[in-house]
């Protein structure tokens, strides 16, 4: 799907639904290639579904820095059951995008989870407009 805003971005959607297995600690994390580089990265979402009841977590990692959600002490991770969580994010991603996942339950869990994104060879952020001459 592609979508233009205002300032005539494209902008597409990734999804990706990655797969934990159980048993796999916080500690022992896995990561899911996603398949977009060097993107300005405007929205994220993740939908949890029911049954993760607080055991499973992911992150949105880039090159190794687990970028969403944040924090400078450390790894966090998005944690619930039966949710959609919605970020925006607004900033440039580089070519070594995953995403990260625990489950400590008993059961493989999976996520769906939409990524928003201009690559940057299209995005432009002054507004401007090209006009070729006809002729």
């Amino acid at each position: 799907m592609t979508i233009s805003d205002s300032q005539g971005n494209v902008t597409y959607v990734e999804v990706v639904e990655p797969t934990c297995a159980h048993g796999t600690a916080k500690a022992s994390y896995t990561t899911t290639d996603v398949a977009i580089a060097t993107v300005y990265l405007w929205h994220m979402e993740v939908r949890i579904p029911p049954g993760h009841a607080g055991v499973t977590g992911l992150a949105l990692v880039d090159s190794g820095h687990f970028i969403l959600p944040f924090d400078s002490a450390g790894p966090v991770w998005l944690v619930g059951d039966d949710d959609l969580l919605q970020y925006d994010y607004n900033k440039e991603l580089g070519n070594n995008i995953k995403l990260a996942t625990y489950n400590t339950g008993i059961y493989d869990h999976t996520w769906q989870v939409r990524l928003i994104y201009t690559p940057m060879s299209d995005y432009d952020q002054t507004g401007a407009v090209l006009v070729v001459p006809s002729g």
